[in-house]
Order: structure tokens, then sequence, then C-alpha cells
């Protein structure tokens, strides 16, 4: 029997837009967007899982089909959504599976709710963030204050892919994105940046050796927005992490190397048993 759910769930003032894929019975598992995604960009990767598990994928507040309220947004706010989310769905223990800002989303939330999470994977993510990584997030919430798709384009799709993914898709790859954020909600980005940019002032790193889930840590070998050292940091910090690097593939491993990333993910997962209650 497949889940068959409403689109949208007002959770904390805001409506969040949400799917369901996969068997009712399989063990919850939540996917977390990178700052500028869409529950659609995981696309290439859901096939893998929703054979075996209850998927769960939501855009945050201030997210494409998502609530976008004109106030600050968070890591902890959008880490009490989906706590907000889950007693929805009555969805006690889940395991999480963010990359990038999702990612740190997800850090944020085991350390606030570790009674709800199962395990805890994050991919090309961050706890802290040094002088490069705030200036080129500076340079991105810089060209979203122009509200122009081509310039807010051009500003990050060079830091996010690879050159090999750019060269073997060059004919379609700018142009698709251009059209695609005709409709982007520039203002909200702002606020999803500002919140990232909090992670300088105020790290997550010292609070790590105190995650207990179960967690693995995936970064892309060629990632030059969150480069390794900062995936490392995580691995090393919360206590018996799992490490895997992802090679040839730059920031944006999900849509790069979808079944790579499927695999390993997969395979930690499986280590782990079933824990159905």
């Amino acid at each position: 029997m497949e889940v068959v759910t409403l689109p949208f769930m007002k959770v904390n003032d805001v409506q969040l837009y949400y799917e369901e894929k996969g068997p009712d019975f399989g063990e919850p598992l939540v996917f977390l967007n990178g700052i500028f995604m869409s529950t659609a960009s995981w696309r290439l990767m859901v096939p893998f899982f929703e054979r075996s598990y209850r998927v769960v994928l939501h855009d945050f507040r201030g997210q494409w089909n998502s609530g976008k309220p004109e106030e600050p947004y968070s890591l902890h706010q959008h880490a009490r959504d989906l706590k907000g989310l889950l007693e929805h769905l009555d969805l006690d223990k889940v395991h999480i599976v963010g990359t990038s800002y999702g990612g740190e989303v997800g850090l944020c939330f085991a350390l606030e709710f570790p009674e709800r999470v199962r395990s805890l994977t994050v991919i090309s993510s961050v706890s802290e963030i040094r002088p490069h990584l705030k200036y080129m997030a500076r340079r991105w919430l810089n060209a979203a204050k122009t509200h122009d798709p081509e310039i807010f384009v051009c500003e990050w799709i060079g830091d996010v892919y690879s050159e090999e993914f750019l060269q073997k898709h060059r004919e379609y790859l700018w142009e698709r994105l251009v059209q695609l954020y005709q409709t982007f909600d520039y203002n909200a980005a702002i606020r999803l940046l500002e919140s990232f940019l909090e992670l300088e002032t105020s790290p997550l790193t010292p609070k790590l050796e105190h995650l207990s889930t179960p967690t693995l840590v995936l970064a892309a070998e060629r990632d030059l927005v969150k480069p390794l050292e900062y995936s490392r940091i995580i691995a090393q910090t919360v206590p018996q992490a799992q490490f895997h690097i992802i090679p040839d593939a730059g920031h944006g491993v999900v849509i790069e190397k979808p079944k790579k990333t499927s695999t390993v993910i997969l395979g930690f997962l499986a280590s782990l048993g079933t824990t159905l209650d």
C-alpha cells in the first residue's frame, strides 16, 4: 500500500510543502534540501530508497513551495519545523539524510531532538564557517539581491558543480537553471543565506562531541563550496562517525553522483539493522 498524503501542512504557523513516497510499512527516511534546492532535487536518489523506506521530503520555510514569512530564519527553526512535521505525520524516529544546508539542519535536529533520530547522514555540510566560505556565501547573497536570474546562477554554478559535470551538461544546464530561477523568491533566499552565515558566530562544532546518533559523513572530493576539511571536522568530532569520500564529484554530489551516493548511504543504513518498532 502506497502512502497518500496532502501536499501541504501547517507547522509553526508556516505552510510546509511535503511529499511521501514508498511503502507505509518502511522505516521513515527524511531527505533535507540544500539551500537553493527543492524536493525535486532529490529525484535521482529517491528511486534507490523508495522501494524499502518510507521517504519524506519537504521544502524548508523560505524554499520553493513552502511558506516564506518575512522574518529571519534559522537552522534551529528549521529543526523545530521538522519536528512539527514529523509529529503531524505520526513518525517517531527517522533516518535523516541532509545535503549541504540540509545536513546542517540535520545536525541541529539530532542535537536538539536525539530521541527522534535513528541515524544521521550529512553530505557536503559544515559545522562552522571559515573566511573563504563566508565570503563565498556573501557573494551569493549579493547576487540574490539583484533579483536577476542570470547574475544569480552565474555567481554559484561554477562553485557548486564540478568541471566534468559542467562540461558534460553544457548544452542545456545554464539555460535550464536560468529559466528555473525566473520564479525564485530572492528575498527568501537572502534570509536562508543569512541563516547559514550564523554558523560563523554560533558554530556547531563544540556541540558535536555530545552527538550520540549513528552518523555517516559524506564528502565530495572536488567540493569547492564546503571542501573536505569541513567534513573531516564533523567526522572527527562526532563520536564513532563513519566518513566516506565520493570521488570525482563537486558540491552538488547528490545530482552529480546519485547512484554512488545512494549506494554508500544504503550500506550504512544496512549496517544498522532493521529497527522497526
